[in-house]
């Protein structure tokens, strides 16, 4: 089991000692802060000397000091490292919509995002092109295949997503554009297909 907290000895580093410093400075100039660092033991007449003392005493002190010991916490640091590489994803997956032709409503539902931001992007990555009415495909046989890759899909992977499904469906039918197929599958949607509305309705963002 990770430990929750892993101390750190820093030494001969006299910019983070300047650093560590400079932190307990200001929070000594808190009122919480200056109760803290009290009750934890720190001597009154350290406070008053660090509080007075210059800029340059404090570089001088941070060069003589020997170090100071900090802690980190591994659980914290890694679900932040989580969190980064799951906001890394969902801008790739956003982009990759944006730039195979998915409409900003249906950008702004799957991924969260406004429409400004969503105007933002599709300019950077696709220019300032007009968007026109979606035209289904003519052919009455791919949207048959279209409508059966879909419910092998949700078969196949029903614990996902809305936009996961209509990745996997992109993938199938690369010439057509997401929002192309998006409405391809919503041409019966009082009929076999009301799934794809209840998972617009309640959509988790994976």
């Amino acid at each position: 089991m990770p430990a929750k907290s892993i101390p750190v000895q820093i030494q001969n580093n006299q910019q983070l000692n300047f650093l560590v410093l400079s932190e307990v400075i200001r929070l000594i100039e808190t009122a919480n802060g200056l109760d803290q660092l009290l009750n934890m033991g720190c001597d009154a007449e350290l406070i008053d000397q660090l509080r007075n003392r210059s800029a340059r005493d404090l570089l001088s002190l941070s060069d003589r000091s020997s170090g100071f010991t900090v802690n980190f916490h591994p659980k914290e640091l890694l679900t932040h490292l989580n969190g980064i590489d799951r906001q890394r994803r969902d801008d790739e997956m956003c982009e990759y919509f944006v730039i195979h032709g998915a409409s900003r409503q249906l950008l702004c539902k799957l991924f969260k995002r406004t429409a400004d931001e969503v105007r933002r992007m599709r300019e950077m990555l696709v220019g300032r092109g007009s968007v026109g009415r979606t035209c289904l495909p003519k052919s009455l046989k791919v949207r048959d295949q279209i409508h059966h890759a879909w419910h092998s899909i949700i078969k196949d992977s029903p614990e996902q997503s809305l936009r996961f499904w209509l990745y996997e469906l992109h993938q199938q039918f690369p010439n057509y554009s997401i929002e192309t197929l998006y409405s391809t599958l919503k041409e019966f949607e009082d009929g076999d297909h009301s799934l794809i509305i209840e998972h617009e309705n309640s959509d988790p963002v994976k």
